[in-house]
């Protein structure tokens, strides 16, 4: 066998960088090259897709709430004007009957109930306030046997045309 002597150079290359070693592992190895870490594509994309679905369920209960919030709002809102609008029609009639009036469910569901009845009112001094009535309104939705959304409004009117009694 010959022995290497210092001026004669062996056939055999010497990796000078680690760029040369990379390159001769990846020859002697060649499946360490190619591989790649499948394991943890998987288990991002099953992370991602978990992730997902948590704010997708999320988002569809906060719609959900929102929607009925929405509903609520505008049912509430019905209610109100029904309320307004029964209160002005009973509290301008030229005579007012003591007793009840009941207003049917018209198109927005809406039903009410009105009653007026004579008060004595007061001044501070002491003066009978004559034809005073007081008028009550209700309106609520119908929910069977509940209502929904049930509002009451009342005020007291001046009727000079009226019957005291």
């Amino acid at each position: 066998m010959k022995q290497h002597e210092p001026g004669n150079h062996a056939t055999h290359s010497v990796a000078k960088t680690s760029s040369d070693l990379r390159g001769r592992c990846s020859r002697l190895h060649p499946q360490r090259r190619t591989r790649k870490p499948r394991a943890f594509v998987l288990l991002e994309i099953v992370l991602a897709i978990g992730l997902f679905s948590i704010v997708a369920v999320s988002m569809t209960r906060a719609l959900d709430q929102v929607a009925r919030t929405s509903r609520a709002a505008r049912s509430e809102g019905q209610v109100l004007r029904v309320l307004e609008s029964v209160l002005a029609e009973v509290s301008h009639q030229p005579k007012l009957k003591p007793g009840g009036i009941r207003f049917e469910a018209g198109a927005d569901g809406v039903e009410a109930d009105a009653t007026i009845e004579p008060v004595k009112l007061y001044t501070r001094n002491k003066q009978l306030l004559d034809h005073m009535f007081l008028i009550r309104v209700k309106a609520w939705i119908p929910d069977g046997k509940s209502r929904l959304f049930a509002r009451e409004m009342k005020t007291y009117v001046y009727s000079p045309n009226s019957p005291e009694r």
